[in-house]
């Protein structure tokens, strides 16, 4: 048993799966701030067709509604969100599939993507490797994919677990892992240094399994300062790892 599964056997024993985790959820999407962060990072690399791999309710994907939008999730209630959300959005369309599974991910490869975004999800994904090459082959030659995950082994706590989390990603774990699949690696980082002090504290070392929202709602209102902090110091590490990866020209 490697170090990743003693940690997930220790948590296994004392996980409570309860109504928490809707709380926390509803807290999360109230983080418009920092989504615009995020978004504003990936913008330059996003295209005419863009793929949003796990799409929950759209909170990343809102910043993109004006070109060609497909969303994907396994969750039906989670499509039913979206859904609504962008009722009004013209060319978007949901389909219920599973990353991890390379039949159903076929059925996309009609849209000649140029573009695939994540945020959030490969973490919940087992077999991670397999569910990034699912993606690889649905994009066209030369389309860029950025994916978002949170960073950070030693952050690893009982909400990851509890919020079905195998892993959190080190920078080297996820470029290494986009490599395997195929892609090139156009730019990666950590992001959100505050957030990663906050979750250490709360989270790893006081074990708080209910999200504030009153600190969210401050640190919300905070991200302009901190956007414009790291984009003058580039920490060694954050709440968070973005890589922008590309499917080369020729394969």
């Amino acid at each position: 048993m490697n170090k990743e599964e003693q940690i997930l056997e220790k948590f296994s024993k004392i996980a409570k799966f309860n109504t928490t985790m809707v709380e926390n959820m509803q807290t999360l999407s109230s983080m418009n701030n920092y989504y615009k962060w995020l978004a504003s990072i990936i913008r330059p690399y996003v295209g005419k067709k863009v793929l949003d791999v796990g799409c929950a309710n759209g909170n990343l994907s809102q910043f993109f509604t004006n070109r060609e939008l497909v969303g994907m999730d396994i969750s039906p209630e989670y499509l039913k969100m979206i859904q609504e959300r962008f009722k009004n959005a013209k060319n978007f369309s949901t389909f219920l599939i599973d990353a991890s599974n390379p039949k159903q991910m076929e059925k996309l490869q009609k849209f000649e993507f140029d573009t695939a975004i994540s945020m959030n999800v490969f973490e919940h994904i087992k077999d991670d490797v397999s569910a990034f090459k699912n993606v690889f082959n649905v994009l066209k030659p030369g389309a860029h994919f950025m994916v978002i995950v949170p960073a950070m082994k030693q952050l690893y706590a009982i909400l990851d677990y509890e919020g079905g989390h195998f892993r959190r990603y080190n920078r080297k774990d996820l470029t290494s892992r986009l490599k395997v699949a195929g892609f090139q690696i156009v730019h990666s980082r950590y992001i959100n240094f505050p957030g990663a002090v906050g979750w250490f504290i709360n989270y790893t070392l006081m074990k708080k399994r209910l999200f504030a929202k009153g600190t969210f709602k401050m640190y919300n209102n905070l991200v302009p300062l901190f956007k414009l902090t790291e984009s003058i110091v580039k920490f060694p590490f954050g709440m968070s790892v973005i890589a922008i990866a590309k499917k080369p020209e020729q394969i």
